[in-house]
């Protein structure tokens, strides 16, 4: 009989919503006061094949090892039982062949605003639409040599072009819903931030995330950045850039904040081209 702890069942049907959880976001999520519980839940989840974990690299500066958790098939199957819902529904990787290590900490800092905006939705009476992170996949694992296996958010720009932003998420208010496109900028790298920028604003004006997801809205671009320097450098660029200054109203659909204070307050941590606060989640 597989008997689990109220701790561990939050533990383990958290990483069914995000599918990857570092103890400290599991922790977050969890509220519990003391972390040193959590390292030793997870410890007792792996021992119980509930739980596997990617190790990237070496100890933190906590002493720590940089570890990613996720359900096993067996631990997705547990959760499916304690939600009452169908296994397609909970989030795990069907195959870790493909788990890359490249991006550890870009997904890492995804995962940290996805946690930090559902904290704040939480607190809301928004109707919830989607959130989509480019992790998550749609197609066929086994035909994935064909291109059937790409990521949720992949929008066609034409037969041959597209992107790939981090995260595209949605949410209605009575007014109207509420489309947005989020990029995790990790590095120092102004050049290829301001770039990736330049395809999420095409694909914003041309109405291609509109139409991928049935809203007949403009998005919102949204630009988490990991540095200060680098977040007021790409500012910069974007006002004297002559392309992204075609896009008419731009101020209105471009905004930047830094990962650390959005982590800490979504609603709040954005500002426009300009450096002005904008008000965007009501």
């Amino acid at each position: 009989m597989l008997v689990i702890s109220p701790i561990q069942e939050k533990i383990l049907c958290a990483l069914g919503k995000y599918k990857f959880l570092t103890s400290l976001q599991a922790w977050t999520i969890i509220g519990n006061k003391n972390i040193q519980s959590i390292y030793n839940d997870l410890r007792i989840l792996r021992g119980k094949e509930l739980v596997d974990c990617i190790v990237y690299g070496g100890v933190s500066k906590s002493g720590t090892m940089h570890k990613l958790n996720y359900l096993t098939t067996k631990g997705a199957k547990v959760v499916a039982e304690i939600l009452q819902t169908e296994l397609d529904s909970i989030k795990f990787p069907k195959s870790t062949n493909t788990l890359v290590k490249n991006d550890f900490v870009h997904r890492i800092h995804t995962i940290d605003q996805h946690i930090a905006f559902d904290k704040w939705f939480e607190q809301q009476s928004h109707e919830w639409l989607f959130f989509d992170r480019y992790f998550d996949k749609l197609g066929s694992q086994r035909k994935q040599a064909d291109g059937a296996l790409h990521s949720k958010t992949r929008v066609q720009l034409d037969d041959i072009h597209f992107i790939n932003p981090d995260i595209v998420f949605a949410y209605g208010t009575i007014q109207k819903p509420n489309l947005f496109v989020l990029e995790i900028a990790n590095g120092l790298d102004t050049k290829r931030i301001v770039q990736q920028i330049k395809g999420g604003i095409y694909a914003a004006y041309t109405g291609a995330v509109a139409d991928k997801y049935q809203l007949q809205v403009t998005p919102k671009l949204l630009v988490a950045l990991e540095h200060e320097g680098t977040k007021n450098a790409v500012m910069q660029r974007v006002k004297m850039d002559g392309y992204l200054n075609e896009f008419e109203g731009l101020e209105n659909f471009l905004f930047f904040a830094l990962q650390t204070q959005s982590k800490e307050s979504w609603a709040t941590s954005w500002q426009d081209i300009n450096g002005q606060t904008a008000t965007l989640f009501d």
